[in-house]
């Protein structure tokens, strides 16, 4: 049985219907946030909110604010609440994104680490691969049973 619910050996083109009308389902609400993953944002404040930053959705800086009084810090001790601050803004991108995946998904989100495209491509190579040997399956036992 594949990861999208095809068994070949138990064909029943309902269950191919079905898994196609999920399919449909789902890029649909994937079409329909697509324009709301451009603009998310992460966001984190640090050193006693002394220090702002905001991320894009891929967790890539886009501003960050430091207060006058950061300057009586270290360079050390800046250097450590800075990095600390971005990485917790780049966090919360990342959960924002796969909040909004995951409802699109109806919730089955996106695993922590977020998108990876060549797992993505797996599964639809895995999912084609399926679905062509479901199809060479039932059209062997058709053949076989002169029903062709």
């Amino acid at each position: 049985m594949s990861a999208f619910g095809l068994d070949p050996s138990n064909f029943d083109p309902e269950n191919l219907d079905r898994v196609v009308q999920e399919a449909e389902q789902t890029m649909k609400r994937l079409a329909s946030v697509e324009g709301e993953l451009a603009h998310v944002r992460g966001t984190a404040t640090g050193a006693d909110d002394m220090i702002s930053v905001v991320t894009d959705g891929n967790g890539r800086l886009e501003r960050l604010d430091l207060d006058p009084r950061t300057r009586r810090l270290e360079t050390h001790v800046l250097a450590e609440e800075l990095l600390k601050t971005i990485h917790a803004a780049q966090d919360d991108g990342e959960r924002r994104t796969r909040e909004l995946v995951g409802e699109a998904l109806g919730g089955v989100g996106l695993p922590h680490g977020g998108f990876d495209p060549a797992e993505m491509e797996r599964r639809l190579t895995e999912a084609a691969e399926s679905f062509d040997h479901a199809m060479e399956w039932q059209t062997a036992r058709l053949r076989a049973s002169g029903a062709e």
